[in-house]
């Protein structure tokens, strides 16, 4: 059993399925893992398994080095010049939720981001309401911590405009840790699309190369129109 090329659409202009069966007689993969594998496809749409390779090693390493930047970046504007920026400062109230310093919530940020989009993820690749709603409150927790030195100093006369310090290395510790995680769970699904391919009487189908028009092609319209 093949599949169409897939970069048809049906009637109802949905994509055609990316994988295709070539033994149907032989031992197949779970529905749902057969399910898991064509979201991801779609969503990452890779030309081949050359690609996917290539798409596998550019997303890990970027992963990588973004997880390096996020600890370096951590040890040095909160370990190391935390306190020039004025984190030492006893008159800096905590936060409200179980009164939390600064540096307690440089460490739980990274956390909640991270947790929060793997929930996220899982809840888009097997529609899990739970995950998803999870998900949804972390964010909403990380959002808080985040910009909650920037509401001491906006709403209260207990701020210091060294918290708005804060709330940008908190900030950039969050969206870090995020592309971070997106890009090594992105990895790590392929590199299990691969593993599925590779196991199992599986074929994804090529996408074609977009067509490409040229100046010559525009003028060979207007010639064509003008003869008529």
């Amino acid at each position: 059993m093949t599949i169409a090329n897939s970069s048809s659409t049906d009637e109802l202009g949905e994509p055609e399925p990316r994988l295709s069966v070539t033994d149907v007689d032989a031992k197949l993969p779970a529905p749902e893992n057969l399910e898991l594998a064509e979201s991801v496809l779609q969503r990452m749409q890779p030309k081949d398994r050359h690609e996917m390779g290539q798409m596998i090693h550019s997303r890990s390493v970027m992963g990588g080095i973004l997880l390096a930047a996020v600890g370096i970046f951590w040890w040095l504007t909160v370990s190391v010049i935390g306190n020039s920026l004025g984190d030492n400062d006893s008159s800096l109230p905590n936060s409200m939720i179980l009164g939390l310093d600064f540096f307690s919530v440089s460490l739980l940020i990274p956390g909640l981001v991270l947790v929060a989009t793997v929930l996220l993820m899982h809840s888009r690749e097997r529609s899990s309401w739970q995950s998803g709603a999870t998900g949804g409150i972390l964010v909403i927790m990380a959002l808080y911590f985040t910009l909650e030195p920037i509401g001491w100093l906006a709403f209260t006369n207990n701020g210091q405009p060294s918290m708005i310090l804060q709330s940008l290395r908190i900030g950039a510790l969050g969206i870090m840790v995020h592309f971070a995680t997106h890009l090594l769970l992105d990895a790590i699904l392929l590199s299990w699309v691969q593993k599925l391919l590779q196991t199992f009487p599986l074929d994804i189908a090529p996408l074609d190369e977009p067509l490409q028009l040229t100046s010559g092609d525009f003028e060979n319209g207007e010639e064509d129109i003008t003869l008529t």
